[in-house]
């Protein structure tokens, strides 16, 4: 059995994998990361772990828990990847993108894919059929334009996000709400049109926490479900497992 680990800003997703079939899911706070791996490691029988994070590290955690498991982390530089990477500073591409490229290979082999991912900023990767992977692009997602409204203005308020159907809002909030909408989804137009010139039939991934909010509002898109940068990851854990 094996552990596959996706750390975002503020929750810990956590799968339990028999090769490629996840039989187990858990969801939690980061602050309760602790004690679910201490009792994985009390009930399982983990062979391999990998984790990806955008925020805290918990690579001592894993291998105070799990000293007989074979630890594969994405901050080595000499861990095989399913994709030739072509970024610049090949260091600096954060683990989450380096999951989501990962998953799209498995999951859409020998396809040109737009991999866009929404959580608190929103991520663009391009690869191709031949798998090289060329760069992308990143903005900021939905919390951090609701919240930079508020703080850098006296008068307009702080909004739940929530999912906005209309363009013209007929009061500030529902204009809160439809410039921010309609403006991740004019970005995100814009790219697959730009990219549609450059890769033939190009595939659009389109996954993270908040794009539920943009569900139905974008043609000719997949919307990945909440498994897609586990499959990334557990597709890179295969690739460097030792046997």
């Amino acid at each position: 059995m094996d552990l596959v680990i996706d750390i975002g800003n503020s929750r810990a997703k956590l799968f339990l994998f028999n090769n490629s079939k996840i039989i187990e899911r858990i969801n939690t706070d980061l602050n309760l990361i602790e004690d679910i791996l201490k009792q994985i490691s009390v009930k399982k029988q983990i062979k391999n772990i990998i984790c990806s994070t955008v925020s805290i590290k918990i690579d001592n955690l894993v291998k105070q828990f799990f000293s007989d498991s074979n630890f594969i982390s994405l901050s080595n530089d000499k861990i095989a990847l399913p994709f030739v990477n072509n970024y610049k500073n090949k260091e600096t591409l954060g683990q989450d993108r380096v999951a989501l490229l990962s998953s799209s290979i498995f999951l859409y082999p020998k396809r040109n894919s737009l991999i866009i991912d929404l959580g608190t900023c929103i991520t663009y990767d391009i690869i191709d059929d031949k798998n090289n992977y060329f760069g992308g692009a990143i903005s900021p997602g939905f919390p951090i334009r609701y919240k930079s409204l508020n703080d850098y203005t006296e008068n307009l308020p702080l909004l739940e996000i929530q999912q906005f159907q209309k363009v013209i809002g007929n009061d500030t909030n529902e204009s809160i709400h439809s410039g921010i909408t309609n403006g991740i989804i004019g970005e995100i137009n814009q790219f697959i049109n730009e990219l549609n010139k450059d890769f033939e039939n190009l595939n659009v991934i389109i996954t993270g926490g908040y794009s539920k909010y943009l569900v139905n509002r974008i043609k000719n898109v997949i919307f990945a479900d909440q498994d897609f940068i586990a499959f990334g990851l557990n597709h890179i854990l295969k690739l460097n497992e030792e046997n």
